[in-house]
This record gives C-alpha cells, structure tokens and sequence, in this order.
C-alpha cells in the first residue's frame, strides 16, 4: 500500500561559516517601490495636518519665522475659541451648508426618480442636460448669477424696475445667504444627481413592486422601501457633497462677501490673504484645523451607518426596472424639468455670453443689439495675461492630473495586493484628503514650502503638488476597483518567464490598466480647471490660472473681461466633459 504524506523528511538548513556574518537580502524593486510609494504619501498627507497643527501655535502677525526661537503661543486658539463671532460664522456655515444639501438632495432625487423610474419624455436628453453644468466652474456660476441678479444693474432687477417703475436698488438681491443657498444647490445637483441616479438605477424593482401589490400608496413606497434601500448612498453622497460645501470659496467669496455673510472658508482665505497689512497665517491654521474637524465627523458616522446594516437587493436574478407612468402629472413633471434646466443651465450661460458681447451691462431692449461688439474678445484672447494664464492652467491641469493618477495607481496596487494585514492604513491615509477642505491644504502647502528650501513657493508647481495631492482620493477610488479586476496570475506568469518588476508594469498591468487611468486622467483635469481654491489660496504674481483671473477681474470691476475669460473656460470645461463621457462609455438612448 502506497502512502501519500505532506510530510518531507528532516533537512539540516546550511549554517554559516564560524565568524561569518550572514549576507543581507538586497530588498527587490517591489519591497523599493512600495517604501516610496508610501513614505510619498506619507509626506504629502500627513506633511500639511503636521503644518497646519505647528501654525496654529506660532504667532505669526509679524511674519513668518523660519529659523529659532520660533514665537510659540495660544492666543490663536483664543482669538478663535473665545470669540463668539466664531460661533456666528459657524452657525452661518452650517446653515448655508444644510441649505445648499437640502436644496441640491431634493432636486436629485426627484430629478432621478422622473429620469429612472418613469415615462418621462426625452429621458436621455433631460440626463445629459442636467448633468451638463458639472463642467461650469463654480466661479462662472457666481459670476453669471450676479449678472443676472446684482441689486443695482443686474440684468432681471433693471427688468424688474423697468416693468414696476421702480428707480431704488433690488427688488432681488443676490448678496444674501438664501441666494447664496440656492447658487451652491445649482452647483451640486449635477453630480449629487449622477450618484443617486446610480444607485436608484442598481435597486432592484421587484421590491417596490411588491410593495405596490401589497396595497401601499406611492408616498409610502418611496418612504418605507426606495428611500431607506438608497440609504447608503444618499449618506456617502450627503458626506461627499457636505466636505465640497464646507470647503468652497468660490460662491462665499462672489456672492457672500459683497453681502456681508462670512462663512469659515472665507475668514480663512482672508486671514491668509488680507486687504491691507500682513497675513496671519497662525489664525488661519486655527481656522483649518476647526474647519477639518467639522468635516471629519460626518465621515465617523458614515462608517457606523454602513458597517451596523446590510443593504444588498441586487442578486443572480435578472430584473428592469418597471416604468412608473405620470398619468396626468406628466404635463407639470415635463414643465418644471425644463424650467429647471433653463435657469440653472442655459439662462447662466446665456448671460454670460450676452454680457461678453456688450461694452457695458444695461437692460436687454432693442438698443442693445445695437451694441453687440466683439471688442472685448480681441482686447481679451490677445492680452498677455490672459495667454499666461491660459498656458498655467493647461499645465497646472495636466500635471496635477498625472501626479494624482500615477500615485494613485501605485497606491491601489498596495492597497490590493500587499499581504500586509496593515495595508488598509495605506487606504484611509489615501482617502484622507478628501475629508480636508481645499482651503486646508491650500494653506498647509503655503506654509510648508515658505519655511522648506525648495524653491517652488510663488511657482506652479505648489498649485501642482496641492492639486495632486487634493485628487489622490478620486483617484484611488477608481483605480482600486480596475486594479481588482485584475488577477494576480497575469504578474506572476510574467515573473515567471522572467519579466522584471517594472517590465510587469510596463507590459502587463499598465495596458490593463489604461481605460482607467485615462478616465481618472480627464477627471481629475476637469477638477483643476475648475478649481478656484488652491490657485487662490497660493497665488502670487506669475502663477494666476484662469479660474483665479476670473476672480481677479471680477474684483476689479471688469466685467467684459470677466465674461469673456468665463465663456472660454466654459468652453473648455465642456469639451473635457464631453471627452470624458465618451471615454467612459455614454447612456444608452431611451
């Protein structure tokens, strides 16, 4: 009888010679890459939180101090605790953030639900349009919407006292909190639409179809099985969208500064950037750090949520969702689709380019056709400024794209194949700049390279380095799914034949990898386009991108050049989104 046994016989392992020391492994390019990847991450991730928690501490009314004795104190921590103004602006945040969510979750999910679940007309149309002003920067959004709705010319005021014989200021007035809402709500329904669409789209129906059968009303369906199905999603959403509130500069700054209401984005901007005198650059850090806190803690209750529950419906079973007919709603449902589509898409748009094409901003009438001119376009496109910042914006773009995408890749390959039981801290650390306000690591990266001796401060390559490591997070979130998808057999057969690690690379994982890539690529250059956070944040003569120019002028009452700046980089906007879309793969038609 044959016995089969695991068992190999006793082996005596080699041992070295007497006096001899046993010869170090020479680490392979594996170990070496994965060291980098992670002290990389490390220094960008950890670097700013480390910096902005040191500045809090120093008194920096009187300058920067990059050599000992450094002037250590509390009185920032004082000046922003203590104060009461604090907590106003505080109040006046959350307010202005609950708005904004509330404003944008209302519109998506019920803009959803008609494109997903019912006969609405031209579904595939209203898809794309409503998705379509994601590529307008949210600095054009507050930009046309002043246009339109400024209390002394704004183009509906003076049609609104034309009409009621009024000469004062107003009736609208777009300074205020409640626009201020409305406008950042506009600006979030694009992509809050697309992630909850997403998921309303992978329920599967038969749930809520049994809930009809079963007798219940539509109200209760939506409440009782929709609603609570798409909890996990409306909550990553919610958190998602509630960090791009907190955090944006772009509307507080063009729409609530001129009216008065301060939010902590802007009491940042402006202790780093003030009118007059020198940056405090201590107070602002304490800003940061309180701002950071209260994006963080939304995300500790997201993973509670998601982690105590379990909400898989979709299964091996094939399901379509069942097409919910309007009935006699259809005729409102198609109104007030399109109104909305008109005055959050093309009404912006179109005053935009209107204003592009008149000297001054006057009353629509018969008059000012008379005063349509391109001059403004040719005193614009040919001014040196304009082809700088053009040029800087191209670059900042693409290689903030690259940077994010390329650690990205490096960082997903670890985070899924490393056998390491510590290879999840590599994840969380990858996901934490999102949770840091663009505000955050604008004056992180500030503070860092003033006091590092690398000469990059006051040049695109900080705008670079905040970018990419701002996106590392978007960036990670797709790569790690492509990379997945990818079996380890395909690396380990080409080790086998004796490819290299970077030949693995190159050959193997890279091709594989290329859709991806490419789609985070024109993703992440969409998002620096339209970025007004970080170049505000680190500009400095020399290194102004398009979206901080049109601030600039904006500020500086030019407002032909303004337009005109905001229409190409719409333009541009656009054309990247479309290119985007057709990359990742378009929706079918309905």
């Amino acid at each position: 009888m044959t016995i089969i046994t695991d068992e190999r016989p006793d082996t005596v392992a080699p041992q070295p010679a007497a006096g001899r020391r046993p010869r170090l492994r020479r680490p392979s390019g594996r170990t070496v890459l994965n060291a980098f990847v992670i002290v990389l991450l490390l220094y960008l991730v950890l670097g700013p939180l480390l910096m902005l928690f040191v500045t809090a501490f120093e008194d920096t009314r009187f300058g920067v101090f990059i050599t000992p004795p450094y002037p250590w104190t509390t009185a920032n921590l004082h000046d922003v605790f203590g104060s009461s103004k604090t907590y106003e602006v505080l109040f006046t945040t959350l307010v202005f953030s609950a708005g904004a969510l509330a404003f944008a979750f209302v519109v998506s999910l019920t803009f959803a639900w008609l494109v997903e679940r019912t006969d609405l007309p031209a579904r595939n149309s209203v898809f794309v349009l409503l998705v379509a002003p994601q590529g307008i920067p949210g600095v054009i959004m507050g930009v046309s919407w002043s246009l339109l709705l400024n209390p002394t010319n704004g183009i509906v005021n003076l049609g609104l006292r034309h009409v009621t014989g009024d000469t004062t200021h107003g009736p609208l007035n777009v300074y205020s909190l409640p626009w201020m809402i409305i406008v950042e709500g506009m600006k979030l329904v694009p992509l809050t639409f697309l992630l909850v669409s997403a998921s309303l789209r992978g329920i599967n129906a038969s749930l809520e179809e049994a809930a009809r059968a079963s007798g219940a009303k539509f109200s209760t369906v939506i409440r009782t099985v929709t609603i609570p199905l798409l909890k996990p999603a409306l909550i990553g959403a919610l958190i998602y969208e509630f960090v791009a509130v907190v955090e944006t500069v772009d509307i507080p700054l063009l729409l609530g500064v001129p009216g008065h209401v301060k939010v902590l984005s802007t009491q940042i901007y402006f202790a780093s950037h003030p009118a007059v005198g020198l940056p405090n650059y201590g107070l602002g850090a304490t800003y940061g750090g309180f701002l950071l806190l209260l994006a963080f803690v939304p995300i500790v209750f997201y993973n509670r949520i998601v982690k105590s529950s379990s909400y898989a419906t979709v299964t091996g079973k094939t399901f379509r969702p069942k097409v919910q007919p309007l009935g006699r709603w259809k005729p409102v449902a198609v109104i007030v689709t399109w109104v909305y589509i008109l005055v959050s898409f093309v009404v912006p748009f179109a005053v935009l380019l209107w204003t592009s094409l008149q000297p001054y901003v006057s009353e629509i009438d018969a008059s000012a056709f008379g005063r349509l001119t391109f001059k403004a376009y040719g005193d614009t496109l040919s001014s040196e400024l304009f082809t700088t910042a053009l040029k800087n914006t191209l670059l900042v773009a693409f290689f903030s794209a690259a940077m994010a995408m390329t650690l990205a890749i490096l960082v997903s390959w670890i985070i899924v194949r490393s056998r390491s039981k510590f290879s999840w801290m590599v994840d969380v650390l990858a996901f934490m700049p999102h949770a840091m306000p663009g505000v955050v690591i604008g004056l992180s990266v500030l503070m860092i390279y003033l006091l590092m001796p690398v000469p990059i401060y006051g040049t695109l390559w900080i705008i670079v380095i905040a970018m990419g490591t701002q996106y590392i997070s978007l960036g990670t979130r797709l790569t790690t799914g492509g990379i997945a998808q990818i079996h380890r057999s395909l690396e380990e057969a080409a080790e086998a034949s004796g490819a290299s690690h970077w030949q693995v690379w190159r050959r193997v994982l890279f091709p594989l990898l290329r859709p991806v890539f490419v789609n985070g690529f024109l993703l992440v250059l969409l998002a620096s386009v339209q970025n007004l956070t970080l170049p505000i944040m680190l500009y400095v003569p020399g290194n102004q991108v398009l979206s901080s120019l049109i601030y600039s002028r904006w500020s500086s009452g030019d407002v032909s050049g303004t337009a005109v700046t905001s229409v190409v980089v719409t333009v541009i906007t656009v054309i990247a989104a479309i290119v985007l879309r057709r990359a990742s793969g378009t929706r079918t038609a309905v």
